[in-house]
Formats: C-alpha cells, structure tokens, sequence
C-alpha cells in the first residue's frame, strides 16, 4: 500500500519531453534504439550537449510498441530516497497504462525509501519479476544524480532488473555505473555522439524545415560543424539572418573555424558552467589548439595535474577524441567547432591571457610543427616568433610534401615581415617546387636585395637556402630524357661524386616536384639516384631513407618493377629500424610494393601495401591519390564489392578536392570506368571514357584506355590510342598493356602475322618484370591466342606457361551475395569479433574507418538475427562461419 503522507512529485519528470517546432524526426536513430532494447537489458546514450538526446528519446518513447516509463533527472536526485521516488513513480504510470496481468505488485508499491533502502529495493525488483510484458525505464540526464547514482537504485536495476525490466540511460558523459561487465558480459548497447550526430542528408533535411530552398549546401555546413546538431541549427539560423551567405570551406588557423556560428554563449552557459570550475578552466586554456598531447595540456593549464584533466574530458565525452601516438605521446583532437567557441569565449574574458596561451602553444611546437607553430604565434601576436621557426625549421616540412600549406602561410604574415628575406626565400622555394621558375626567380631576386636587414646567423640559413637548389641548372630537363635500354630503364647515370646535405636535400626536393606535377618518373629516378647515391657522411640520413622510398616509386612509375621492389624493401627495412615505417615518409615505398604486386598480380599483397599507402600518404604527393588509383584497379581485379565501394568512396573524396592535375582527371576518369565495367555495365564504362577521345593522356592512362575501347568493341578508336603512345613506351606495363591491346585489334582483323608479333613483343617485356596483370586482365580474350602463339613459336615459352597455367585457376569478377550471406569483408569483422579488441582496434588493423567497421557491424547482426556481439558470435558459429 502507498504511504498515506506521501506527495507527488512533479509531472513533467515522468513526462517524455515534447518536439519542438522544426525538430527533425530521426527514423534510423529509432530503429537502432529499438533494436537495442529489444537485445539487451541496458542501453547507453551518451554525448555532449546539443546532440537531441532527449527529443529523440522523446519521440521513441511516444511511438515505442513497449509501455515506457520516463524519468528526467535533475541535480537534487543525488538523495536516494528522490531518486527512487522518481523511479518507482515513473514505472507506475507506464505500467498503469497498459494493464496486463502481473502488474497488482509494481502498482501496490510505496513509491516513499524505507529506513531499510535494502528492503525497499528488494521489493521493487520482486515487482518486476512479476510482470508478464516487459517495461522501458527511460532516464534522462543521468549525469545530474553524480557519483550516488552506481550506488543508488539506478544501479542496482542496472545490475540485478530482471529482463523485463529495459533500461535505457541518457546522459552527457562517463555514468558512474560499470559498465564494461556488460560489454563483455551480457552485452551493452551504446549510442554515442558519432550516431547522434546529423548526417549530411539529415542536415539537407533540417535546413529544409527551417526554410532553405534545394541550394542550400548543406554538405560544407555538415562539414564545419561534424553533424553536431545544436551547430547545425545555429548555423543555419545565423545564415538565414545574414541573407543565407555560402557557408565557408572550414580553415585550419586557430580560431577562424565557424567563426560565423553564434555557439559561444550556449557553450559557456550549457556546457562550461555545468562543469567543475577547475575543469572549465582547463578546457578554456586547452582548447587553444585543437591538437594536443599531455605535455601541452600540462603547459596550457600551468598546473601539474593538466594530464589528469585531460583525461576526465576524454572519460566524459567532453568534445574530444584520442588519436595515435606522435612523438612517442597520445594525441588528442578537439571538435574544431567547438574548441573555436571556447577560443572566442577565453578571448572575451581575458584577451592577454589568450594571446600568452598562444604563445606558449607556439613555443611547444616550434621543434616539431612549423605551421603550427607560426599559425599560434600569429594568434598570440607574435610574428617575429613566427617567423624564426619558418626560417629554422622550413626545410623539415618541404620535406613533408605540403609546400603549399607552407607558401600561403608565408604570404599571410602581416608585413612587414611578409617581406623578410628568408620569408621570400622559403616562398622561392615553394613555387620551384611548384614549376612556377619565373615567379621563383623574382622571389629570390627580392630576397638578396633585402638582405642587410638579416644578421649574420639569418644570412647564413639563407644562403645555405639558396645552396638546396644550385644543382637544378645541371640538371635541367633538356638532356636528363635519354633513350631508354630495352627494358625501358634510364640509361643516362648522373656523376657520383660526393654531395654536400645541401645538394642532396635540393635534389630529393626536384624529384618530389616531378612527381607532383604529374610528369614522367624518369627524370624523379635519375634526381634521386642522385641525393641517395653518395656516401658523403654529411648528408642526412632521412633525406637518405626518403630519398630511396621516392627512388623504389620512381622505378615502379617507370615500369621498373624488380628494382622498385629491392628499393622499396630497402628503405622499408632501413625505417623499421628508426621506427619510422607508419610515417607519410615512407608512404612512397608502401605505394610501390603495391604497384609492383598489382602488376605482378599479387592481388592480396597489393590490397595490403596499397591501403597501408593510402592510409599515411599526402593529399598533395602521389603517394595519396595514387594508392586510390591503385587500389580501385586491385578492387575491380579482385571483385569483392565491399572493398570496390570503400575505394570508389576514397577516389571520389580525393577528386572532390580539386587538387591535381589534368593527368589524375584522366586516370580518376578511367578508374571510374573500371568501376563500372567490374559491376557488369561495360556500356557505362564506355559512356563514362568517352570525353577522353582516343589518347593524349599519360602514357598509362592511355594504355587502360585503349584495353578498355577495344574491349567495348570500338577498334578504330583503341587503335589510335595505341598508336598515341609512340615514343612514350619506356614503362615495362604500359608497353605490355598497348602491345596486348594491338595484338587483338591484328588477330581480330584476320592479321595472324601481326597478332603474333604484337603478342611476342608483349611477353618479352612483360617476362624480364613479371609483368602477369594484364594478361589476367584480359584472358578469356587471350586464352585461345596464347595457345596458338605457343605452337606458332615463341621464344619465352616458360612465361607462355606461367600464363596459361594461371588461366586455369578460377577468377572472379563482383560475386553476387545473397541477402543473408556474409560479404568478404564482413567476414573479416566478424573474425575480429571474437576477440575484445574495440571497433577502433578492428579499423586499425583492417585500413579502415571505425565508421565503416560499425556499418558491417551492423550488417553483421542485421544478416545473422542478432543483436549483440555474443549473439552474433554464436549464430555464426551454429552456421558454421567462424
């Protein structure tokens, strides 16, 4: 029986909250929470303010099939007897609802704590066992009841509720409650920020609620603010008032992301001030960058224990993310919208002390990141300071592949010091390396006038600035083309005498520039056999590692496989003893192991070294978008859709950024078709290839060109773009790959003779570099040819052998997977599951996103009927899969 001198707390706590005008339904989020409580007992919602928490738990709770109890929280349940009052309250009103059989016990309850909280709890939980349907416990801002809540009610239905009891907790950070005993136990199901976030289609459909026409971009706004919806709304809000300004490209300057978000006030009020002062103050300190490690946090709060706080914001899910290990350390990012409001916010209260911060921050990077450090430095009004780290450590970030970056933050110094004459000759630098000699030369001109403002330690670093590129006159690119050896290797050799570091830094520089002006690797190859060949002791030894990971892609862009792959092994074995084989310095020689094992037809090893390649290389040096190249045409050879959609995903985000030159337009060109010919749509292949005519591409684009045009039945054209690669078939592959192509143009017009010369000349350059790829490719159009040439006679007839003996073997294009069978990749998760290594653990040793593992995670239980990780293990292992 109710206690007669008991009162009823307020109503609008056992409420679900109602939607607000404009408030975006979220249908996936109510399925996934729904298949959640439908699998285990307790589910967790858990992100920062502003991610919809309790609209969304709002509306589930208002459409649920299960009766639900509702229980906001505010900061006075920290009192366990308030606490269980709200809780016994609210499952009495969701049980008095739907009246079924079992529910007299839970209804006769005394919703008052006893003197004896053990009695008390006892009974609720006898209540529950009655009950023949089970019940939904929503609570709400469960971070409000503090530490009490493990040891209160809350937590004894977390750990003792019977299974019709379904508990789902939301809140904003770590719950006092344990819960890695259900992860690992019974199962946990968990929505955090990443599934709360928007998407960008949902961001497409909230602007529209809000008012936006169709044009609206709302890609760059999901962008700007990762999906975080307060940031979404307030961002859509503020550009509707502005006269719906383009939303920016979001920066990578301190305190210039979003600058146009009004967010400052909400996050000081709704986030900072719920905090402890002490762990307020250090995220305003800290979120002076947005990447930091401990040292630096520890700097930044100018306390010792920094550390212990940066932790508690990780633990709490305050706007920050753990990242790999840099310089020995852990790295952590902020979301960059949101550490800009704290910057804003910091910079309102106490302008000096933001610009020191800055200042500090630029210090603790002017070892390690030169743009970094100059970018703070700037914010902190500094520029001097600036300055002096771009002239000490510039050459360290060249070497990084990202002049670029480096040039425009040499031309945003405010002057006078964007006119400094190391400043102007860093600049020179940059646009050498960009192929841009004239502007290079007025820039250098400009620097030597200005000199007498340098002292004397200044005019030194300048000149030794001016002596990385003295050797690019005798090396100019009149001579360095010389006719290739048969086997289309360089023969010109460049001197061997001895290089100062001077020299062999300039030299590895050039090359780096021919690769990325997308020119021939010849010339890359005959530059860094330079910078790495001499034995002068001064040279650096990173200019040397890196000079023969660039040397092992040079070979292996020029066809060159056998000494791509010895170089590649070389500065990969050299690394690894420095520990610097997950660096981006050594992404060149991942690329080309990949490339050499592709054309071998090494299909599984060129997926590894391939994704290992994508995953460290640059944006702006081939190492990055020529890995996606890559390993789209490995996808397409292998036929496994899973991996084909992941690369064509990559390939598109790479040419979404506009970066590169004509010759990647015709190679993502060409990749695309691909795609489209391994889905079976040769006919949209064909459609998709031709706005490149018949050839004046690069030499290998136009070789998969013709391949593909005489495939698709259009000879003429494959013929005239064979015939456009005369004088540019030094490469062992290309050649291969045009030669195979003129040998079925010949066989196909009734011209034995040819086809046999075509076919002959192709297995001779193909063999000496096991060059199987392009016969794989196209051996159902080769099989009876091969056959006829063996008996027409050739002079590699162990190669013909080779050929025809893996002509047998089974190859296969996309499979076609049934609703409920696993795809290959899915597979691959599932076998990581059994393990307890985390979904970030599993897109680590996998290449791939954790975004991506989550999906065929959910595929995974989707397919197999499950809903958790032990459900899914033990319907694959009834099925026989693991």
């Amino acid at each position: 029986m109710q206690n007669a001198g008991w009162l009823p707390g307020p109503q609008f706590k056992i409420r679900p909250p109602l939607r607000g005008l404009g408030a975006l339904a979220r249908p996936r989020l109510d399925n996934a929470l729904s298949a959640s409580a439908d699998s285990h007992r307790l589910t967790l919602v858990a992100a920062p303010a502003g991610y919809g928490k309790s609209t969304f738990l709002g509306d589930w709770v208002r459409h649920c099939d299960l009766p639900c109890a509702w229980l906001s929280l505010d900061r006075f349940d920290t009192e366990p007897a308030r606490l269980f009052h709200g809780v016994v309250g609210a499952i009495q009103r969701a049980a008095s609802t739907v009246p079924m059989p079992g529910n007299d016990a839970l209804l006769a309850l005394d919703q008052s704590l006893a003197h004896d909280r053990a009695a008390s709890y006892d009974l609720l939980l006898r209540a529950l066992e009655e009950l023949t349907e089970p019940i939904v416990l929503v609570i709400d801002d469960v971070h409000l009841a503090g530490p009490g809540l493990a040891t209160g009610i809350v937590g004894v239905l977390a750990a003792s509720a019977p299974p019709s009891l379904r508990l789902v907790l939301s809140g904003r950070g770590h719950t006092s409650i344990q819960l890695e005993r259900f992860r690992y136990g019974e199962g946990l199901g968990e929505l955090r920020a990443p599934e709360l976030a928007f998407t960008q289609e949902e961001v497409a459909q909230f602007a529209f609620l809000l008012g936006q026409d169709a044009a609206f971009d709302a890609g760059s706004l999901w962008r700007m603010t990762a999906g975080w919806p307060v940031a979404v709304h307030a961002g859509i809000v503020s550009l509707a008032q502005a006269g719906n300004v383009p939303v920016p490209t979001p920066v990578t300057a301190p305190g210039t992301t979003a600058a146009h978000v009004p967010l400052a006030d909400y996050v000081a009020e709704e986030i900072l001030d719920q905090l402890e002062p002490s762990l307020a103050e250090f995220i305003l300190r800290a979120t002076t960058c947005d990447w930091l490690g401990r040292r630096l946090a520890v700097e930044l709060y100018g306390r010792p224990h920094g550390g212990v706080l940066l932790e508690e914001c990780l633990r709490n899910g305050l706007f920050i993310e753990e990242h790999d290990y840099r310089g020995g350390e852990s790295m952590y990012r902020w979301h960059s919208l949101f550490a800009a409001q704290c910057r804003r916010i910091l910079e309102r209260r106490d302008p000096l002390l933001a610009e020191r911060l800055h200042r500090v921050a630029a210090r603790y990077y002017q070892e390690s990141d030169v743009v970094e450090c100059a970018a703070q430095a700037l914010q902190g009004r500094a520029p001097r300071q600036a300055v002096m780290s771009l002239g000490a450590h510039w050459l360290d970030f060249v070497l990084g592949n990202d002049a670029q970056s480096l040039e425009r933050l040499c031309r945003d110094l405010p002057a006078p010091w964007s006119e400094d004459p190391e400043i102007l000759m860093i600049r020179s630098v940059c646009r050498m390396l960009s192929g841009d000699n004239a502007t290079a030369s007025e820039l250098t001109d400009r620097a030597l006038s200005r000199t007498y403002v340098l002292d004397a330690l200044r005019r030194r670093r300048l000149e030794a600035c001016r002596a990385h590129f003295e050797p690019m006159p005798a090396v100019g690119r009149q001579d360095v083309h010389a006719a290739p050896a048969e086997g289309g290797r360089p023969i010109r050799e460049i001197s061997e005498d001895s290089h100062s570091a001077a020299s062999s830094t300039g030299l590895f520089l050039l090359a780096q520039a021919e690769f990325r002006l997308h020119r021939t690797g010849d010339l890359a190859a005959v530059l860094l056999q330079s910078a790495g060949g001499s034995g002068n002791l001064e040279r650096l030894e990173a200019i040397d590692i890196s000079a023969q990971a660039d040397l092992a892609l040079a070979f292996a862009g020029a066809g060159d496989l056998v000494r791509a792959a010895e170089s590649a092994t070389s500065a990969l074995e050299r690394g690894e003893a420095l520990g610097w084989n997950s660096q981006e310095r050594m992404a060149p020689a991942w690329l080309a192991r990949g490339i050499a094992c592709y054309w071998n037809d090494d299909l599984a090893a060129a997926q590894k070294y391939l994704a290992r390649a994508q995953r460290l290389g640059s944006e702006l040096f081939p190492s990055g978008p020529l890995s996606v190249i890559y390993r789209v045409l490995t996808d397409c050879a292998i036929g496994e859709p899973d991996r084909l959609a992941e690369s064509s995903s990559a390939l598109e985000s790479f040419h979404a950024r506009g970066l590169y030159s004509v010759s990647w337009n015709a190679l993502h060109t060409i990749a695309r078709a691909k795609v489209a010919e391994a889905q079976g749509d040769l006919d949209g292949a064909l459609a998709i290839v031709h706005p490149l005519g018949a050839g004046g591409h690069g030499a290998l684009a136009d070789s998969l060109l013709a391949e593909l045009l005489c495939r698709g039945g259009e000879i003429d054209a494959a013929q005239r773009c064979t015939e456009s690669l005369t004088g540019r078939r030094g490469n062992s592959y290309v050649d291969t790959c045009a030669s195979l192509t003129e040998a079925l143009v010949a066989h196909g017009t009734g011209d034995t003779a040819a086809a046999h010369e075509r076919i002959e000349h192709a297995v001779h350059r193909a063999e000496p570099e096991s060059v199987f790829r392009p016969f794989a490719e196209r051996k159902e159009e080769l099989a009876d040819l091969l056959v006829q040439h063996a008996v027409w006679g050739t002079a590699h007839e162990s190669f013909i052998a080779a050929l025809m003996a893996r002509d047998t073997q089974s190859g296969a294009r996309l499979r076609t997977q049934s609703y409920w069978s696993l795809t290959e990749r899915e597979r691959e998760v599932l076998a990581y599951m059994r393990s307890i290594m985390t979904a970030a653990e599993i897109a680590d040793a996998l290449y791939i996103s954790v975004n991506t593992v989550k999906t065929h995670e959910r595929s995974i239980y989707r397919k197999l009927g499950a809903g958790s990780r032990r459900d899914a293990l033990k319907t694959a292992a009834k099925r026989g899969i693991v």
